[in-house]
């Protein structure tokens, strides 16, 4: 495929258009705001093609050069883009209100968000928001609220919500690496090529502690997975409490791949129960029963005491919480016995010294009995989202909906496909305010763009754990971005105010 940055510079409406206050035109800065799944990688990224965010004074600072980028700024133009990552919930929230005020506070382990050289020091610096990350896909409820409010909603004022998938990752179980009583796990299996470690867990096993009902080292079905018997103590599942992207990846999968898996109700109980996921959708009205389903945030039984229907939310489990991916990782780190979920650039053997993961079972590996379990690795999300082939046409290209619909794969079946995949997504506007001054933020936005979806970025992807997205899919988003009528700056932007 040609590089895509060819492509969108022969668009001059998308070319064209821009957002940013006067302050910000002089600084050249774009802003964005959201998931934390692939904060790492885009802080690289947008180093390598873009001036280096320095941080300041109390904020973390700058994050060293990718290995495989030439150089900071490569592309010679200078400026920057600052990406504060809270999460893909408030990226949405950010997002559909464009004020930057809506930004919740990035943890302190988040990559650079600011840039003393710039002058912009906190989030109140910012002039505006241009884009958001989000490993959640927009869903029915998001366009209601884009669509909502008349003359004051966000279509009436900046178009289309236009949603392209980003990034391909894997989101990995990291341990601890010792057991519930603090005494290193007793790990035999071999590791895996690219993997770092040889724990195995089966489809069975992994549901069985999300659900809550392998809850020990010593459990049977670990036992049996792995050779020999692991350690003693409580498994603790730690899991996002904040609106995590990253969180509806894992639900998403969980909930698709669990429904039909059994097993004994405890370690001391051996009632056979269903270790189809749980813990049920957080943002579910509570007009109907309440559904396990993929979701940003959930009715985990350590967070909430109770549904949203008032009903207890137990469990045998033990279960621990953190907000955003590093605050998670450090406490996978620090609780004996604790196995999580981020991306897989938060362990090993993406990140130096970092914690090992686990080895999934995969619905191939299933079916066809291969005795094999696979690791989390950028090619086998790779794999997994290779088979989510997009289908659109004129009338559905511009919806947002089948976007997320056709972008997801939560039980893939391919050989070598990791099983818990998926898209990060850049979500954005149509249509913008428009500046006399030709150093507008969103330009700078749109070179990031065209830098991501081009040959240069793939490698630097890769050694973060993460993947660029399918050809496919780049075809897609170049025609919609540049269709006169839906994308940029397109004349469906006529009339309205455009976000800042």
């Amino acid at each position: 495929m040609r590089n895509l940055k060819t492509l969108l510079l022969g668009s001059v409406a998308f070319a064209a258009m821009g957002v940013a206050s006067e302050s910000a035109q002089a600084q050249s800065v774009a802003f964005g705001a959201g998931a934390t799944f692939p904060q790492i990688v885009y802080r690289q990224l947008m180093d390598c093609i873009y001036t280096q965010a320095q941080g300041s004074t109390g904020k973390p600072g700058p994050m060293a050069k990718a290995m495989s980028c030439g150089g900071f700024n490569t592309s010679g133009i200078g400026g920057a883009i600052l990406y504060a990552a809270t999460g893909s919930g408030n990226g949405k929230t950010v997002l559909r209100t464009n004020d930057k005020t809506q930004i919740g506070t990035p943890s302190s382990s988040a990559p650079a968000y600011t840039s003393s050289n710039f002058g912009i020091n906190n989030i109140s610096d910012y002039d505006g928001v241009q884009f958001v990350g989000s490993d959640d896909v927009v869903n029915a409820a998001d366009m209601t609220a884009w669509n909502t409010g008349g003359a004051s909603s966000p279509q009436s004022k900046f178009g289309n919500l236009i949603q392209i998938p980003a990034v391909v990752g894997a989101v990995a179980f990291g341990l601890n690496g010792k057991d519930g009583t603090g005494a290193a796990l007793n790990i035999l299996p071999a590791t895996p090529a690219g993997g770092s470690s040889g724990l195995n867990l089966s489809r069975n096993a992994f549901c069985g502690i999300a659900s809550g009902h392998i809850t020990k080292w010593n459990n049977a079905i670990l036992t049996t997975l792995n050779g020999g018997t692991l350690g003693n103590g409580n498994i603790t599942f730690v899991h996002r409490q904040d609106g995590s992207g990253t969180t509806f990846l894992l639900s998403n999968a969980l909930v698709e791949q669990c429904r039909y898996e059994f097993g004994p109700n405890s370690e001391s109980d051996a009632t056979v129960v269903s270790y189809a996921f749980p813990w049920t959708d957080r943002s579910q009205a509570c007009t109907t029963p309440l559904l396990a389903r993929g979701a940003n945030q959930l009715n985990w039984p350590d967070q909430f005491p109770t549904d949203q229907c008032g009903n207890a939310v137990t469990s045998p489990g033990t279960f621990a919480n953190a907000s955003g991916s590093g605050a998670l990782v450090t406490l996978v780190t620090s609780t004996n016995g604790a196995i999580g979920y981020a991306s897989q650039d938060f362990w090993l053997p993406v990140k130096a010294g970092g914690l090992k993961t686990a080895n999934l079972q995969s619905q191939w590996d299933i079916t066809g009995a291969t005795g094999k379990f696979q690791p989390p690795t950028f090619q086998g999300a790779q794999k997994a989202m290779a088979t989510s082939i997009p289908q659109f046409d004129s009338t559905s290209r511009p919806n947002p909906l089948t976007w997320s619909l056709q972008g997801v794969n939560p039980n893939p079946v391919v050989a070598g496909s990791y099983p818990i995949s998926g898209f990060s997504w850049f979500e954005m506007y149509q249509c913008y305010q428009t500046h006399s001054n030709s150093n507008n933020a969103f330009i700078w936005f749109k070179t990031f763009l065209d830098y991501v979806y081009g040959s240069g970025s793939a490698l630097i992807m890769n050694d973060n754990g993460f993947a660029q997205v399918p050809a496919v899919w780049q075809g897609e988003i170049y025609t919609l971005l540049n269709d006169p009528t839906n994308g940029i700056g397109g004349s469906g932007c006529t009339g309205k105010v455009g976000a800042y």
